[in-house]
């Protein structure tokens, strides 16, 4: 037994001690080395490479440590060389031998330090590289028997590996199955790098894990499972990169790069098709910008469907999404496929989408995108043989909003595609999507809010339909439209009513279209004879600019290579039809234009100022190859233009046009006018010629030399020859827009041998209203040089100017000169200058040279060394001097010793007589003035100096006295572009305005200034003003700063107006600004109770803004207000038209743009009014001194003032006048004011104004008391009494009014027999006037109210012959009656005559006072002679609410001592109670009837009188004020103010 034991201890205690000889033996370096040797031989020979280890050892208690293990292997392709395949620093291993007898590995250490691998070609299918910092695991459970690993732990640190597969490897056909289980328990992953590159680096993956750790991870490899309980990776980062794509900017799909990535997933799952991943929590920044704050998602999938039933995705940019999704792997089959469905719902923040999308659209429309979430929220089911969608909507918020819903089947086939889908959208503010488009059409098109969209959309291969509604502000386009794409067929029905067209071209001035188009056609080639297409357009409604195109309809039919085109106009701007009928073969067309136009409305197409209409026919033939090949010919034929006072029909025009590869021509034929143009070549040669000669010019003008033959040669081989006169419609409408000839001639030829020559005349040429009688050119050329000639002259019977000017001159191969003289209406010579420019080597070079020079009439001397030199360089040289005797100089000079400035140039001016100077230049304003003073230039490389010092002394402009006049300033270039100025002016001696500032000349010139204004006299601005119609008198003080773009300056400050007025001399108008400030801000003018007064106390009161901020639409919005007025306050003088007293009561608005001012109010003339007028231009009118009112005047003669008052234009006023019944007007019909109407009276008028009817007047003016005083050729001088209750009637011209007026003269006749019996009569005679003011109806009237026998005798007699019994007594004062001549005595006659010439005679001499004499001569029965001396004088006082009359009568001869003779026999007095009263006191005593029984019979007395004007009867109880002052014209007529104070 002792035995046994001892044997089975030995056997047990050998082995241990063997062992623990082993270990002990690692830890002697002799063993170690041969344990190397052998261990290292063994594997190199079994894995057939060069393995090699440093040292191997234990480390304490029993770790085997390799260290330097190298593992080589021989270059399949370079022999004595070698790859290293792995290369490690030390492997420390720690495995349980026990297990191993049981087929089992305890690993209790395997650990691998700084590793380097590379796998080169041992693995067919990749190739892996890189280094690992450190590895290790523990695995307390392997298996080998069983095939089961379990891993405690694993641990990757610091490792970048990268993996390179390959795309040759060969196909494995061995057979094998792995039963192997991996169980891994916990996996650590650190600062690890993971690259996966795809065969042919097509793509490459890179992972980057920080802190990663996974854990329960477990592979069956024969079921294909695996699973993994969780996964926390941070610190991550994943690249995705397509090496082959380009990059862009955003989000790029083909080079992802995910930073800061955090990963939490769990339940992950795989096996057979199936899979399961959970993921809890992930986050990431792409390089892009999106940062995803929160993914969240669950996935399932298995053979047959995949679901993700719960998506959720925020990002810091305020993205936030939720998505399900499920679909059958089978969806996108083309068999029997599943069907899949997604449900979206959420919003992408603006940050997200254009990182997405941004790329991809303008930088404009990004900038401009609102910052406000995309929202997304439908459904979306199916497959793609048939998809639905369901309820999508997307809105951004503020911007739009859409909905659709439909379906689309056979997607992925588009010639079996079907579709049919609704949408529905709006609009809000989608401005920003014009972005999208150029920056031209950026300014021209606009997205306005409100835009409305209801349609469907129906897709049917390549068949497409749509029927749609768009709306916007108020109007709608509705569409049906179709389009087969095979066959390019196409129908179209639109229909437009009240389309908003400006809010979608608001700069286009097209405003509301209402109309529709139907179309059907087929084919888009309208040359190519299969095309056809009948389509109708019809305008209703529709506006361009201030035009209304309505009633507009067109046809249009093309078939078999036939278009017919039929346009109907029955649009009051156009009317008439316009047919073409075109015929295309090929590339062949063939056209004929046939109209009738019945009607062009020239001016209200702007086309003219006035009224004018055109009619015309027309038939033109066009034929072309759509090449080189066009001809026009025709004729304009029935042509009738009108205009209010004339109809003119020119003759027909014939027109002729042509072009070709080698010919063109074109012949015009009308009337007397004649065009023949005609060039070999086509126009494209022409241009090419002109082009050629363009720059042939500018080449020989920078070399300084004119080859002559060279230009020559790129001339046109062409002519031109035109002849016109005045009959014919070019020289018509010339003449209608101010431009006047008698007769053109031109004949010029181009050659590029001979050059230009040729010959220009025009005689009685008138621009601007200045007429010049002769103009004459004439060119020659040879082979050396061209000589010119030129005339321009005006005979003694010019209206404008006389003279006679003449230049001639030649260009040569070195320069050109200019000969000029000017000649004056006494043929005196007034100029003479000779001007010679040479082309020198470095510059240009001018001199004066031939006889000395002549300005102004006053001989000049000049420095003989004259010359200007305009160098290359851009220096100006120069050293002219001109003097004349008398001390008047011009001189020009430079510094040229100054060498460190590029420019040193002066212009100095000594007793320059402007007067004299501009005397001699036609059509130059009227000023005089001394001036003295320097221009002086200083330029450096980096700035420009101009500065000057001028006075002017006695400066006048047009006759306005201006004073002295003087002015200093400094401009100066800044480096910035910027353009400095710094001037003063002064005027007398005294500084009166600074200005100081800085314009940028940019796009739209930017100007940064300030203008300080100090007792600035405002009389210097009446000279400009037109015919001094008003002007301005005292001063303005100020500060202004003006800045910002010349068409839209920001100005700001205040002016005082010191002693301020405004006056008119023609119309009697003196107004005084109040000494206020104006306050003008942000370019705005502002009234802020702002007070003009006139000639008394009470103030005309101004509030609102004039605002010109932008100058091409400045606009006012002013209210104005006035109570008793006092306007006119005038006594007459030489230059008046209307003089007196007038009251005045106003209220009024104007507003709108100053081109279209729109003014409505109320105007009330008080009856304390007294005004007096002198009508110039009225068919009531006696003299003839008026005779050609609008006339030339010679500038230089200031007695003769010509006042034309400009017409209204851009106004549209309306305007409600009330006239009080008090009012007394004075119209003076002659010279003298022997000749007048004075009348009393009032009434409701209404005038109106607009471009389109002129002025308008309506209402009616009642007298109630007046007298005319009015000589007619046959009949003298005599005083009519106008009847109360005449009026005059205004129905819209206010120059032809209806009159209805009786006017008659109480005149005493004896009527008697042969004998010299007879009695004395009282006639009333005079005129009534029952038409219009230019066709009076004038008719002549006498009766005898208080004798019936003449009486009844005169109403049996006709109106004829009353008429001429009436003239009669005007004329002779006699009663002649049936040719009855007995009462006509030689004493009747003189007494007649004496009336008419005392009443002449006193009316000139006591003007003031209403005076009228008379002589009446009877007999009694005995024949004695008695005779009668009458008189009568009236008088108004107290602003005419007191009138005075008086009247007497003394008589001599038989019967006086029958009648108790007074001095005054009438006497009246009438007083106005209040100004504006219509209630009236009357005093009078009357004494001018005589009764044969009772004698003289007397009258006296008072009364109260009370005039209203009634609507109904019960008005008359009515006691509140009749009129509201301050009540508009009309319920319309005026707005709210809307002046923010």
């Amino acid at each position: 037994m002792n035995k046994y034991l001892k044997w089975g201890g030995i056997a047990v205690i050998v082995p241990v001690l063997l062992i623990i000889i082993l270990c002990m033996l690692f830890y002697f370096p002799p063993f170690q080395k041969w344990v190397v040797k052998q261990a290292t031989a063994y594997a190199s020979e079994e894995m057939g490479m060069q393995i090699s280890i440093g040292h191997i050892r234990l480390e304490f208690p029993l770790d085997l440590a390799l260290e330097d293990v190298k593992v080589l292997q021989a270059n399949d392709s370079l022999e004595h060389v070698t790859d290293t395949i792995a290369d490690i620093g030390k492997i420390v291993g720690d495995v349980q031998l026990w297990p191993l007898f049981r087929k089992q590995v305890m690993i209790d250490k395997l650990a691998f330090d700084n590793m380097k691998v590379n796998t080169s070609n041992l693995i067919a299918a990749a190739r892996i590289e890189g280094t690992v910092g450190h590895f290790d695991l523990k695995a307390h459970s392997i298996d080998l028997k069983k095939e089961v690993v379990n891993i405690n732990h694993a641990l990757l640190s610091d490792a970048t590996l990268s993996i390179a597969l390959s795309d040759t490897v060969p196909p494995d056909t061995t057979s094998s199955e792995t039963y192997w289980k991996i169980k891994l328990a916990q996996l650590k992953v650190k600062d690890t790098d993971f690259t996966l590159h795809m065969p042919g680096d097509t793509m490459s993956l890179n992972a980057y894990l920080g802190q990663s750790a996974a854990q329960n991870i477990y592979v069956d490899l024969y079921e294909g499972a695996y699973s993994l309980d969780r996964l926390d990776w941070n610190r991550g980062r994943v690249a995705y990169d397509l090496n082959y794509e380009p990059k862009v900017e955003g989000l790029d799909f083909s080079h992802l790069l995910l930073d800061q990535l955090k990963v939490n997933a769990d339940s992950i799952y795989y096996s057979d098709s199936k899979l399961n991943v959970t993921i809890r929590e992930a986050a990431f920044m792409e390089k892009s910008g999106l940062a995803v704050d929160n993914f969240r998602a669950t996935l399932s999938m298995d053979s047959i469907r995949l679901s993700v039933p719960d998506l959720n995705l925020k990002t810091k940019a305020g993205t936030a999404l939720a998505l399900t999704y499920n679909m059958d792997l089978n969806a996108f089959d083309d068999t029997q496929p599943g069907t899949f469905g997604a449900q979206l719902k959420g919003q992408i923040g603006k940050q997200d989408l254009m990182t997405i999308i941004g790329p991809n659209l303008p930088k404009g429309l990004v900038r401009q995108w609102p910052a406000k979430p995309l929202v997304a929220v439908g459904e979306v089911r199916g497959n793609l043989q048939k998809a639905r969608i369901k309820e999508l909507n997307v809105t951004l918020p503020g911007a739009f909003k859409l909905k659709a819903n439909g379906f689309a089947e056979n997607i992925t086939d588009p010639k079996r595609l079907k579709a049919d889908v609704d949408i529905n959208a709006k609009t809000y503010n989608l401005g920003f999507a014009t972005a999208m488009l150029d920056r031209d059409m950026q300014k021209t098109v606009k997205v306005p809010d409100g835009i409305g969209l209801d349609g469907r959309v129906e897709v049917n291969g390549n068949k497409y339909a749509s029927t749609f509604t768009v709306t916007q502000g108020g109007g709608s386009l509705r569409g049906d439209v179709t389009l087969d794409a095979d066959r390019m067929a196409y129908t179209a029905k639109l229909e437009g009513r009240a389309l908003p067209i400006q809010n979608f071209l608001p700069h286009m001035q097209m405003y509301f279209f209402t109309g529709t188009v139907d179309a059907r056609g087929k084919g888009t080639d309208f040359m190519s004879p299969s095309t056809h297409l009948a389509a109708t357009a019809k305008i209703q409604s529709f506006k361009y600019d201030t035009y209304d195109l309505d009633n507009i309809n067109a046809e249009i039919t093309a078939q078999n290579g036939r278009i017919l085109t039929h346009l109907i106009s029955d649009n009051p701007l156009i009317k008439g039809d316009i047919t073409v009928d075109a015929l295309t073969r090929g590339k062949q067309l063939q056209a004929t234009v046939a109209g009738e136009l019945t009607q062009i409305d020239m001016h209200a197409l702007h086309i003219t100022e006035n009224p004018l209409t055109l009619s015309v026919c027309t038939h033109v033939d066009l034929a072309s190859d759509l090449k080189n090949l066009y001809r026009v010919r025709g004729s304009l034929s029935d042509i009738t233009l009108k205009s209010k006072a004339n109809v003119y029909r020119p003759e027909d025009m014939e027109l002729n046009l042509f072009t070709s590869q080698d010919t063109t021509w074109a012949i015009v034929e009308h009337g007397d006018f004649t065009l023949n143009m005609s060039s070999s070549g086509g126009y494209e040669q022409i241009v090419e010629h002109a082009n050629g000669f363009a720059t042939e010019l500018q080449s020989q003008l920078k070399n300084k030399y004119i080859d002559r033959v060279r230009l020559c040669s790129h001339l046109p081989d062409a002519r031109i020859f035109l002849v016109s006169g005045k009959d014919n419609i070019v020289s018509r409408f010339l003449k209608y827009y101010g431009y006047g000839l008698d007769n053109v001639f031109i004949d010029l030829a181009s050659s590029p041998h001979t050059g230009l020559n040729g010959d220009a005349y025009i005689d009685s040429l008138v621009v601007g209203g200045f007429q010049i009688d002769t103009t004459r050119l004439h060119f020659v050329s040879d082979s050396l040089k061209m000589t010119y000639s030129a005339q321009l002259r005006n005979g003694k019977n010019n209206p404008n100017y006389v003279f006679n000017a003449l230049l001639d001159g030649a260009v040569h191969e070195r320069g050109i000169y200019t000969k000029a003289r000017v000649y004056d209406w006494q043929d005196s010579l007034g100029i003479r200058l000779a001007l010679r420019a040479a082309m020198e080597q470095n510059g240009i070079s001018l001199h004066l040279f031939g006889d000395k020079p002549i300005l102004a009439y006053k001989e000049f001397s000049v420095n003989d060394s004259n010359y200007i030199f305009m160098g290359d360089d851009g220096r100006v040289r120069a050293n002219m001097a001109l003097r004349s005797a008398d001390g008047m100089g011009l001189q020009i000079y430079s510094n040229d010793k100054n060498l460190d400035v590029l420019q040193d140039l002066t212009i100095s001016t000594h007793h320059f007589d402007i007067g004299d100077a501009l005397a001699m230049i036609p059509f130059t304003p009227d000023i005089t003035g001394i001036m003295n003073g320097d221009f002086h230039v200083v330029q450096t490389p980096t700035e420009l100096t101009v500065s000057s010092s001028v006075d002017i002394a006695k400066l006048t402009y047009e006759g306005n006295a201006m004073g002295d006049v003087g002015s200093e300033f400094t401009y100066m270039p800044r480096p910035d572009g910027g353009q400095y100025v710094d001037g003063v002016l002064m005027h007398n001696g005294s500084e009166i305005g600074v200005l100081k500032g800085t314009y940028f000349p940019t796009s739209t010139g930017v100007l940064d200034a300030t203008v300080d204004l100090d007792r600035f006299p405002m009389e210097l601005a009446n000279g400009f003003i037109p015919d001094k119609l008003i002007g301005f008198k005292g001063y303005a003080e100020g500060m202004l700063s003006i800045k910002g773009a010349l068409s839209s300056p920001d100005v700001n400050g205040e002016v005082y107006l010191d002693s301020s007025y405004v006056f008119s001399e023609p119309y009697g108008v003196e107004m005084r600004f109040a000494n206020d400030p104006v306050a003008i801000k942000n370019s705005r003018l502002l009234f802020e109770n702002f007070e003009m007064f006139a000639h008394n106390k009470s103030p005309l009161n101004v509030q609102g803004y004039f605002d010109f901020s932008n100058t091409d639409r400045m606009n006012m919005n002013i209210r104005m207000r006035a109570d008793n007025y006092l306007l006119i306050d005038a006594k007459e003088n030489t230059r008046s038209d209307t003089y007196g007293q007038a009251y005045v009561n106003f209220y009024g608005t104007m507003q709108g743009l100053l081109d279209n001012l729109r003014m409505r109010g109320r105007l009330e003339v008080l009856g304390t009014t007294d005004v007096k007028y002198n009508l110039k231009d009225s068919p009531l009118s006696t003299d003839n001194r008026l005779e050609g009112l609008v006339e030339f005047v010679n500038f230089k003669d200031t007695t003769k003032q010509v006042i034309n008052r400009p017409p209204l234009t851009g106004l549209d006023m309306d305007l409600s006048i009330n006239i009080d019944e008090g009012a007394r007007v004075n119209c003076y019909l002659n010279a003298d004011h022997s000749n007048y109407i004075d009348i009393v009276g009032g009434g409701d008028m209404r005038l109106r104004y607009n471009m389109a009817d002129e002025i308008r007047l309506t209402g009616r003016y009642t007298i109630n008391s007046g007298e005319m005083k009015y000589s007619m050729p046959v009949i003298p001088l005599k005083t009519f009494t106008i009847h109360e209750g005449s009026y005059i009637q205004f129905r819209g011209d206010p120059m032809n009014p209806t009159l209805n007026l009786t006017a008659t003269e109480e005149t005493k006749s004896t009527v008697g027999g042969s004998s010299g019996e007879g009695r004395v009569v009282k006639f009333n005679s005079g005129v009534v006037v029952t038409k219009t003011l230019n066709d009076m109806g004038l008719e002549f009237i006498i009766d005898a109210p208080e004798d019936m026998t003449i009486h009844n005798q005169l109403q049996m007699m006709s109106k004829e012959e009353r008429g001429k019994i009436a003239v009669t007594m005007l004329t002779t004062g006699m009663y002649l009656a049936d040719g009855n001549t007995s009462d006509f005595t030689m004493n009747s006659a003189l007494s007649a005559f004496l009336n008419s010439q005392i009443n002449q005679i006193s009316n000139k001499a006591l003007r003031t006072l209403d005076v009228s004499f008379g002589v009446d001569n009877s007999f009694n029965d005995q024949g004695a002679l008695h005779t009668d001396y009458s008189f009568k004088f009236a008088k108004r006082f107290w602003n005419n609410r007191l009138r005075i009359v008086v009247g007497g009568k003394l008589s001599s001869g038989a019967d006086i001592e029958n009648q108790n003779e007074t001095f005054f026999d009438n006497v009246t007095f009438e007083y106005r109670l209040s100004p504006t009263s219509n209630k009236y006191l009357n005093v009078f005593y009357k004494r001018d009837d005589y009764d044969w029984l009772e004698g003289n019979v007397s009258r006296f007395g008072a009364g109260f009188m009370w005039k209203r004007k009634l609507r109904h009867f019960r008005d008359i109880f009515r006691f509140n004020k009749d009129d509201d002052l301050m009540r508009p014209a009309m319920n319309d007529s005026t707005r709210q103010d809307t002046i923010k104070k």
